[in-house]
């Protein structure tokens, strides 16, 4: 996992809770990495989520419910960091359409050693998207507050419901995903 995830997740918590109760749970934590956290060093998955875990365990919270306001929280600072990304987008739609054919692609420039998840998508129509989220780290509740995220940054409520997961035994995540404003005529 890349170092910027731990950076935000590092600003989650300490603009949610305080510095104190991020450096409560950091302490806490069996992290497998010694030195700090940098945004472009590739870092365990396993750190990440342990940082996760104490967070839960410390406020009370489900690790879907945690991870899920996390992704809503990544959605505009990611997009601060990379404005390019969505150039050309007023929609979430046609943003959702390009993460794995461009904004990854992108991703993959800038971090080579970065392992993205693998989405792709079917369109049946306007106003709604089928989005599959394949990932060896099966984190798919923040998929869901990344797109929460993106609802919010383009204006446009939505709403989305888990057809498939691989938490049940599916091989991967599927989101029917709908707008409640259409996206543009191309």
């Amino acid at each position: 996992m890349k170092g910027v995830i731990f950076n935000l997740l590092e600003s989650f918590i300490s603009e949610g809770w305080g510095a104190d109760v991020y450096e409560e749970i950091f302490s806490a934590c069996p992290l497998h990495t010694k030195e700090p956290f940098v945004g472009p060093g590739t870092y365990p998955d396993a750190d990440l989520l342990a940082i996760v875990a104490k967070t839960c365990e410390r406020l009370g919270v489900s690790p879907a419910d945690a991870l899920h306001a996390f992704g809503k929280f990544c959605f505009p600072k990611l997009a601060a960091r990379v404005p390019q990304l969505l150039a050309g987008h007023t929609h979430p739609k046609t943003f959702l359409k390009s993460i794995d054919n461009v904004i990854h692609v992108e991703v993959k420039k800038l971090f080579k050693d970065a392992v993205t998840p693998r989405i792709t998508y079917v369109d049946p129509g306007p106003g709604k998207i089928v989005l599959r989220y394949e990932s060896r780290r099966q984190v798919c509740a923040l998929m869901t507050g990344l797109l929460a995220g993106s609802g919010d940054y383009f204006s446009t409520p939505l709403s989305w419901h888990e057809t498939q997961c691989t938490h049940t035994g599916a091989d991967a995540c599927e989101f029917l995903v709908e707008f409640e404003r259409l996206e543009p005529a191309a």
